[in-house]
């Protein structure tokens, strides 16, 4: 197993994909295909795995002398990234924690939930990083194989945008079940970059979308608790 430190890919672009998906319509129980299954994870990886368990699974297949896989982790950050070489292609593993400073704004709990009227407005801690999406990253590939490849398993993407010279944008596949609460699946999301004046896409995207949301709601804790904060010390 070798570990090193590559070019990891641009932070604008991970929060612009989050963007698209906090946009999307939420599915109703109506728009489920029967034929397609809700998106619960990337390969043998599930949604709200953690860190620690992904982590030890890909140590275990690396040293593995029977594997005919060749995995090789290039880069790790505790409950954040993992970013993992396998046969060739680029898989970057994200990982979800509360952050520290919601943790630390937020009550503490009764010890009775009877006698505390806002637990039912609180999320558990996420002390330890979660997955909640799962980066693939490879050399270029014409976009229309890939889409035919995608739709061959997951049926015709939601939502796809073009960019005024139609070869860049993204096709978003939403594959969630509305019929439990919370929601089960994920999302998809393909990218077309121009490359000799033709869309070729080398990067797609998948997402928790119950964890989407949860982070969507924790991260509006979190921007309120620094609004606050920095209010509160510039009158002190």
């Amino acid at each position: 197993m070798i570990v090193r430190m590559p070019i990891l890919l641009k932070s604008k672009i991970l929060i612009s994909a989050i963007s698209l998906l906090f946009i999307t319509t939420p599915t109703t129980s109506q728009e489920v295909e029967r034929d397609i299954r809700p998106l619960e994870g990337f390969a043998e990886a599930s949604w709200g795995m953690s860190y620690e368990l992904l982590r030890e699974k890909f140590i275990s297949l690396a040293t593995d002398p029977e594997s005919e896989d060749d995995i090789e982790i290039l880069y790790e950050k505790k409950d954040a990234l993992l970013l993992i070489r396998r046969n060739g292609i680029n898989y970057l593993y994200r990982f979800y924690k509360t952050p520290e400073l919601v943790k630390s704004a937020r009550p503490k709990r009764d010890a009775n939930p009877e006698n505390d009227p806002t637990i039912e407005n609180q999320t558990e801690y996420r002390a330890n990083g979660i997955l909640f999406s799962v980066g693939v990253v490879f050399n270029f590939v014409e976009s229309e194989k890939v889409l035919e490849k995608l739709e061959a398993k997951y049926g015709k993407p939601k939502k796809q945008t073009l960019d005024d010279q139609k070869v860049g944008g993204v096709a978003i596949w939403e594959l969630v079940d509305g019929r439990e609460d919370p929601p089960r699946g994920g999302f998809i999301l393909m990218w077309r970059e121009p490359y000799k004046k033709n869309p070729y896409t080398r990067r797609v995207d998948y997402f928790s979308h119950t964890i989407r949301g949860m982070i969507a709601k924790e991260y509006k804790e979190f921007f309120s608790v620094q609004e606050t904060k920095t209010l509160r010390d510039l009158i002190q």
